[in-house]
């Protein structure tokens, strides 16, 4: 890919670099479309222990089995005092808080979330992994969501990575997720859209 696809004005090779550029400016917005287990959990990992170390708070909404490698991984590199920056949740309690894929809801419960951290001046970071069942109806209400989610990470002055498997994501929804983020990355690069 080169820096003319995508209406790309920067590609990086990792998201240590994506998010070194996003704290300059402090908020932005990721698409991640993975597409190998291994590679996801790594950025997860650097991710996290990147932004802990920057003294970033930090939001990890995924799925129990990832939530255990990632944790695995984290304990050979996280202090005692450096856990308390990490705050897990797990993706289907949190996307289905009340039963459904209610945009309105998860982005309410994701404010009272961060807002905690907002009113003390800290700085927060967020990775969420986005999963849902054979819903095709669900498409706009993940769309909806993003949108409101985009509107709150620039408000608010969050860095916020929305992952998502690239294989189970159909097209049409990766065309609808690129135009609600700022950056879209994938195993291999990242594009600056916005």
């Amino acid at each position: 890919m080169n820096n003319n696809t995508h209406r790309g004005i920067i590609m990086k090779n990792s998201i240590i670099e994506v998010i070194k550029d996003l704290k300059k400016v402090k908020r932005g917005h990721i698409c991640y479309f993975y597409s190998n287990e291994i590679t996801y959990i790594n950025n997860v990992v650097s991710f996290i222990a990147t932004g802990i170390r920057n003294g970033d708070h930090i939001l990890l909404v995924e799925n129990d089995r990832n939530i255990l490698l990632i944790n695995k991984r984290l304990e050979k590199v996280l202090s005692k005092k450096e856990w308390t920056f990490l705050h897990v949740m797990n993706n289907y309690d949190f996307y289905y808080f009340n039963k459904n894929f209610n945009p309105h809801t998860i982005v309410n419960h994701f404010l009272e979330n961060i807002e905690p951290f907002l009113k003390e001046g800290a700085s927060i970071c967020t990775w969420g992994l986005i999963e849902w069942g054979e819903d095709k109806e669900i498409h706009q209400c993940i769309e909806e969501y993003e949108k409101e989610v985009d509107k709150i990470t620039n408000e608010k002055g969050i860095i916020s990575v929305c992952a998502y498997n690239a294989g189970r994501t159909p097209d049409s929804l990766k065309e609808l997720l690129i135009k609600c983020h700022g950056i879209t990355l994938t195993d291999g690069e990242a594009v600056k859209l916005k």
